[in-house]
């Protein structure tokens, strides 16, 4: 199905004007209210806005690192905030085998993509990194896990200090204690070259990418999981666990309160604003069921294990099992392509 755009046309000092694909201006007043709504920066380039007002993709356009930037329909963004909550239990309940495929890979003795890739998401895991560009460490000189240098981590024994500079420019310090990942960082640290991840090829050594990151995490289970996802579930799994502490008040308005100040913290361990933690890393039903009947996961007394999975884990996936059901069986194909 082809699409038909709308062109943007000027400049925000002399201000727009819009054409359809014939170059006829477009003066419908709804049509130009419906663009207004869409807030698109002034500062973007080569401005298309979709003739469907239903369409996923409102409008794309150029900002000015010359990156393409979309504007997508509410109901395009809500179904894709669901299929991720979704993908993201998913991962949740795998948890089991893909720490003992990381177990494994990480046991190699070598210096292989394969380990230093286990090694990365195994620190994605326990510290909620993000997992890094390399287009913003060059560019805006902020940094996630695989574009750390040597100079942004410091070990002591098992415990693994890094400090950098995130992305927005948000400072980061984050405490990872883990025996065997602070001894493998610390050998990662003698190799040569700037960069922390680095593995061993028969050319030499190559830097760890978060393409290459994300390629071993889809090869884990054969879903097409993302570094993002262990993100996402560590910081609703956080959230949860700090409301279920707190208990629930018996009034809304102290609710509220409770609310914001387990965001404050998830936010803090994330390196995010609040209002970014909300928006993207903490599942809305966890934040309705609290706020709309005081109802929190249920934690037990017991530490030990169920089935490889913490006790806080599997709890978290039976409230979300019961508050946020699938709606239809699907077939492990149209997963792995969402």
């Amino acid at each position: 199905m082809t699409v038909r755009w709308i062109k943007r046309h000027g400049s925000p000092k002399r201000g727009f004007r819009y054409t359809d694909s014939a170059g006829a201006a477009t003066r419908n007043a709804r049509v130009l209210a419906r663009i207004d709504a869409l807030r698109i920066p002034p500062a973007w380039g080569d401005v298309h806005i979709a003739v469907n007002a239903k369409a996923a993709v409102q409008a794309w356009g150029m900002d000015v690192k010359g990156r393409k930037q979309y504007r997508y329909h509410g109901s395009a963004v809500a179904r894709g905030d669901t299929r991720k909550h979704y993908r993201v239990r998913r991962l949740a309940r795998d948890l089991p085998r893909i720490r003992a495929k990381l177990h494994e890979d990480f046991k190699r003795d070598d210096l292989s993509k394969e380990r230093v890739a286990a090694a990365a998401v195994r620190l994605l895991s326990d510290g909620f990194f993000r997992v890094g560009s390399d287009r913003y460490a060059k560019e805006n000189k902020t940094f996630g896990l695989t574009t750390l240098r040597k100079r942004h981590v410091r070990v002591d024994g098992s415990d693994m200090t890094f400090e950098y500079k995130g992305k927005r420019s948000i400072r980061q310090w984050k405490i990872v204690s883990d025996r065997d990942l602070a001894a493998f960082v610390q050998q990662l640290q003698g190799l040569p070259g700037e960069r922390l991840f680095r593995y061993q090829t028969n050319r030499g050594w190559a830097d760890l990418t978060a393409g290459d990151v994300n390629e071993y995490v889809r090869g884990l289970t054969g879903w097409r999981y993302s570094a993002k996802d262990f993100r996402t579930w560590g910081g609703t799994l956080r959230f949860a666990t700090v409301l279920a502490e707190l208990g629930a008040p018996a009034t809304l308005n102290a609710r509220k309160r409770q609310v914001v100040l387990a965001i404050r913290l998830v936010a803090a361990e994330l390196g995010n604003t609040p209002a970014i933690c909300r928006k993207s890393y903490v599942h809305p039903i966890v934040i309705a069921r609290y706020l709309d009947a005081g109802e929190t996961m249920k934690l037990g007394r017991s530490k030990a294990r169920i089935n490889g999975h913490a006790p806080e884990e599997k709890a978290l996936i039976r409230f979300l099992d019961h508050h946020f059901p699938e709606r239809r069986k699907r077939r492990r194909s149209e997963d792995a392509s969402e």
